[in-house]
């Protein structure tokens, strides 16, 4: 893990990741548009910062769209961001909030993050908001945490008002009927990050299940007490990033024996990592459309 001075330094393959500008590209921009001034540290590594991201993701927004970048570089940073506000592109709009959750994201300013996303959320619902904003979010903010850009305490705020947002729109929903099937989600012990289970929590409640919801961190003892307490008719979870020990195998085999035959549904990204064959009655998620799905037609 890199030390709090050296997070928030940006190389141009990361400005390359978080704005598709090839990093070819980024350099003819600074050479021949002083687009951007990287700096460099005592060993001459250049870098960039939290302002040259700013920067660089509202000129990458503006050329994506087809502004030449000869006319974007006299452009002051006033007449930039009155020119991305006055165009009302869906697909530009939304690349635009965008860019403005992971601005706020390193900046800490929760205050500009919870207004893009509640104007994106009454434009276009919770669902929209999580399908179309947040996966998208998630997986640029994803790839700053795995270059180590981001302090935890940023991403533990972000995530926090996240799954706020989630947890509320989950009480706005209707009470399920008293015959719906029950649904037990959890993720396993050495997994926090929760904002996916809880999106499907919030799935399941919206198409009519009974979702029993045990949370991160959940040790397989506990989660078979509860089931056999509660007989669900499903079981629901979400692998992201557990540990480099935890074998999904060896998992789903303990799962076979806690839960005798009933179906258990697995998703997340650690199924692309360690590739299994499970038994018939556990299935892997492979795609937000088919969690949708199953939600839907379970």
């Amino acid at each position: 893990m890199s030390s709090t001075f050296e997070m928030n330094r940006f190389s141009i393959g990361d400005l390359e990741n978080l704005t598709g500008i090839k990093a070819h590209t980024i350099r003819i921009w600074e050479k021949r548009y002083n687009i951007l001034q990287p700096k460099r540290t005592a060993g001459n590594v250049r870098y960039y910062d939290a302002a040259d991201l700013k920067n660089v993701l509202r000129v990458a927004l503006l050329n994506n769209y087809g502004v030449k970048i000869s006319a974007i570089h006299k452009m002051s940073e006033a007449e930039i961001n009155k020119t991305i506000g006055s165009i009302t592109d869906g697909t530009f709009r939304l690349q635009a909030l965008l860019n403005d959750l992971m601005e706020a994201t390193v900046s800490m300013d929760l205050s500009a993050f919870e207004q893009a996303l509640d104007v994106y959320s009454r434009q276009h619902g919770i669902e929209s908001m999580v399908e179309e904003l947040l996966m998208r979010y998630l997986e640029k903010v994803g790839l700053m945490w795995l270059s180590d850009q981001l302090f935890p305490a940023q991403e533990h705020l972000v995530s926090n008002m996240l799954m706020r947002k989630l947890a509320f729109a989950i009480e706005g929903l209707p009470k399920p009927p008293a015959n719906a099937p029950g649904v037990l989600l959890f993720l396993p012990e050495g997994e926090i990050h929760e904002i996916g289970l809880l999106y499907m929590h919030f799935l399941f409640r919206k198409y009519g299940k009974n979702p029993i919801y045990l949370g991160p961190n959940t040790p397989l003892e506990e989660a078979a007490f509860v089931f056999k307490e509660k007989r669900p008719a499903y079981i629901y979870i979400h692998l992201t990033a557990v540990g480099e020990d935890f074998n999904v195998s060896g998992y789903i085999s303990e799962l076979k024996v806690k839960f005798d035959n009933t179906p258990v549904f697995i998703s997340g990204s650690i199924l692309t990592v360690q590739p299994v064959v499970p038994p018939v009655h556990i299935h892997l998620i492979k795609s937000l459309s088919d969690a949708k799905h199953l939600a839907q037609t379970l």
